[in-house]
This record gives C-alpha cells, sequence and structure tokens, in this order.
C-alpha cells in the first residue's frame, strides 16, 4: 500500500505543478441582439466572486481562450487536490493501526463488584 500511495500521491503532485496558470471565476459569452434582428456577439464576461460582491469585467475575443484555459486549469488542479487529500486521508485510516499493534490489542473486562443483596 505505501508504494502505491506514494507513486499515486507523486502522480497526483506531479500534475499539479504542470498547470501552469490559473484563474478564478468564469467566463460567459453573451449574444446581443443586431440592428438586423441576428445576435452579435460573442461578447466575454469575466465574473469573480471578491470581497463579498460579484465583480464582472469585459474580455476581448482575442483573451478569451487564454482565460478560458487558466479557468479549466483552476478547475483541474481543484479536482487533483481534492483526490490527493482523498488519498491522503484513506493511507491516514488505514495506517492508523498497524495490523501488528491491532492484533496485540487485548479488551480488558474489569471484574463487576457484586452487588449485596439486602
Amino acid at each position: 500500500m505505501n508504494d502505491s500511495f506514494f507513486t499515486k500521491r507523486a502522480a497526483l503532485l506531479q500534475q499539479m505543478s504542470a498547470l501552469d496558470s490559473m484563474e478564478l471565476g468564469s467566463l460567459k459569452a453573451e449574444y446581443r441582439p443586431g440592428p438586423s434582428g441576428s445576435p452579435s456577439g460573442p461578447y466575454f464576461k469575466h465574473q469573480v466572486w471578491k470581497d463579498g460582491a460579484n465583480q464582472s469585467q469585459r474580455v476581448s475575443p482575442e483573451e478569451a481562450p487564454a482565460l478560458q484555459a487558466a479557468i479549466d486549469h483552476r478547475l483541474h488542479f481543484e479536482s487533483l487536490a481534492q483526490a490527493f487529500i482523498d488519498l491522503t486521508v484513506e493511507h491516514t485510516r488505514q495506517n492508523r493501526f498497524p495490523d501488528s499493534l491491532k492484533k496485540k490489542i487485548i479488551r480488558v473486562s474489569w471484574p463487576r463488584k457484586r452487588r449485596s443483596r439486602t
């Protein structure tokens, strides 16, 4: 288990370190009705929850793909971090008491005092 645990953990850390850009929030594409009735756009809006409020800013179509990639990297990093946590918790729980100690744990039952019948 230990070799597998350390191998999986190292793989997760390597994947996490490979993500070179990250951004918070979300990117939405908006389309607006044009003068001829056909939609115009897309217009990109980057939204981030900060200081208890939703802050949004417009993003140019040229910047949108890189921003979306950074947002995707952050989401992927968060899923890898959760997998790292799950793996470490499982390892901790399995190794709390090694098998060699589990066999030596003896439950002691204290003798009861007899109640007097009066």
